[in-house]
C-alpha cells in the first residue's frame, strides 16, 4: 500500500515538474541552456508541496531535482520544442523520457 501511495505521489510530482520544464523556453546557446537547468533545478528544489508529496528525505529530493531537471532540460531539442509549441504539450517520447529519468533519479 505504501509503495502504491509513493508511486502515485511521485507520478504527480513528475507531471508537475514536467509541466515546469515545458514552460522553460528552448535555446541553442549553451549558456542559456545552463541557465535553464539552474532555473528548473531551483524551481524544483523550492517546491515544498512536491517535496512533501515525494516522501523523500531532503537530501534525496535535492539530488532528485538536480538529476531529473538536468536530464529533462537536456532532452529538449529543437524537434521537441517545435512539437510543444505546436501542440502545447510534451511529446510521447518526452513523456517516456520523463518516466525513465524518474526511475533513474530516484535510485
Amino acid at each position: 500500500m505504501f509503495h502504491n501511495v509513493c508511486y502515485l505521489e511521485m507520478t504527480v510530482i513528475i507531471r508537475n515538474l514536467l509541466l515546469s520544464v515545458v514552460f522553460i523556453s528552448f535555446s541553442t546557446i549553451s549558456n542559456a541552456n545552463e541557465y535553464q537547468k539552474n532555473y528548473a533545478i531551483n524551481v524544483c528544489q523550492k517546491d515544498m508541496q512536491q517535496f512533501k508529496a515525494s516522501g523523500l528525505s531532503t537530501a534525496k529530493y535535492l539530488k532528485f531535482c538536480v538529476c531529473y531537471m538536468s536530464n529533462m532540460v537536456d532532452a529538449l531539442d529543437e524537434k521537441e520544442d517545435r512539437y510543444q509549441q505546436k501542440y502545447k504539450k510534451p511529446s510521447g517520447k518526452y513523456i517516456r523520457l520523463a518516466r525513465e529519468y524518474k526511475k533513474e533519479c530516484t535510485k
